[in-house]
């Protein structure tokens, strides 16, 4: 009986993709070419100069260990084409194992025109940042405000450091530190 539902899952979809299959792959006639909503693989691109990257990031540091970025970018310029710096606000949600940091900054990108798949990103954001579970080197179930640094080189690797202050006091002792993450992403 417990196999016999285990197995009615794949089953359910394999007959909704039987059935909807088909449909997916009928060809319509468009008299005119659309343009393709949202901004390519991995981004949702709200207007012009506003896209949500819903995974930009994986990063490991302290205090958070093991993180995951989000991020919220509205690009100042209008006309971006054959810029070499173009100017962004960035919000920023990292969501980790011990930890979490919500930050809002600002967001520069340089990218030579000699070079068009290569950029350098950096950041300078303010950052609140709570804890839990078992943080690296701090309390656990504390908040902190913050600065942080990053750069990062064209989605490959990135690099950020960080000056937190303890904006809870629990136990009667404030303690502020330096952070760091490193990563793959911007």
């Amino acid at each position: 009986m417990k196999l016999r539902h285990i197995l009615n899952v794949p089953y359910t979809v394999f007959l909704l993709f039987f059935f909807a299959h088909p449909v997916w792959s009928q060809e319509s006639e468009q008299s005119t070419k659309q343009k393709k909503p949202g901004g390519g693989r991995g981004m949702f691109q709200l207007s012009d100069q506003d896209v949500i990257l819903p995974i930009t990031s994986i990063e490991w540091g302290s205090p958070d260990r093991w993180s995951i970025t989000s991020r919220y970018v509205h690009m100042f310029q209008t006309d971006r084409d054959n810029k070499t710096w173009l100017h962004n606000l960035s919000i920023s949600l990292s969501p980790g194992i011990t930890g979490g940091r919500l930050g809002i900054g600002y967001q520069g990108i340089y990218s030579p025109k000699s070079m068009q798949d290569f950029g350098i990103f950096s950041e300078a954001r303010l950052v609140l940042l709570r804890t839990w579970g078992n943080p690296l080197s701090i309390t656990t179930k504390s908040t902190f405000i913050g600065a942080e640094i990053r750069t990062s080189l064209s989605f490959l690797f990135n690099v950020g450091i960080g000056y937190y202050k303890q904006i809870t006091n629990l136990n009667g002792d404030r303690k502020d530190f330096y952070g760091f993450h490193v990563g793959v992403g911007i």
